[in-house]
């Protein structure tokens, strides 16, 4: 039997939010947000490509209480930077019930709003059908 360990995957490891980590993370795709491509500047918010949904027990109760639907995705690997509002809009969505909520941004706004029907009638604003591609993607398909 060897005394060697196996080679452990980095990305495996759990998320604790360490300096390191969010270093790494932020290079991650050099500076940029996952989602939208856009510099992320001094702040970048850390999500959980697949959602860990936190749950308080009670309102009263402190946030040390707080606990983790699917704790199991609290890995390194399942980790993206993000833009805020990118991290906001996403929420508790999986990267593809976002991807249909984005795709159907214009259809929902169109509906709620007069101003947007006008702008689309002179020609202000244009809705491309193009499918929703996240930067992530882009870059690993130009790789």
């Amino acid at each position: 039997m060897s005394d060697i360990m196996p080679f452990a995957d980095p990305a495996d490891d759990e998320w604790r939010g360490t300096k390191t980590q969010r270093d790494a993370l932020r290079q991650k795709f050099g500076g940029r947000c996952a989602y939208c491509g856009g510099e992320l500047g001094k702040t970048m918010h850390a999500d959980h490509m697949e959602p860990v949904i936190r749950v308080q027990p009670s309102p009263w109760n402190d946030l040390d209480t707080v606990k983790l639907m699917k704790p199991e995705r609290n890995r390194v690997g399942n980790m993206m930077p993000a833009c805020a509002p990118c991290n906001i809009h996403k929420g508790g969505y999986t990267l593809e019930d976002w991807r249909t909520y984005i795709q159907r941004s214009a259809e929902i706004v169109r509906k709620q709003t007069s101003t947007f029907r006008t702008g689309e009638r002179f020609g202000v604003i244009a809705v491309r059908e193009d499918p929703i591609q996240f930067y992530f993607e882009r870059q690993q398909a130009a790789e």
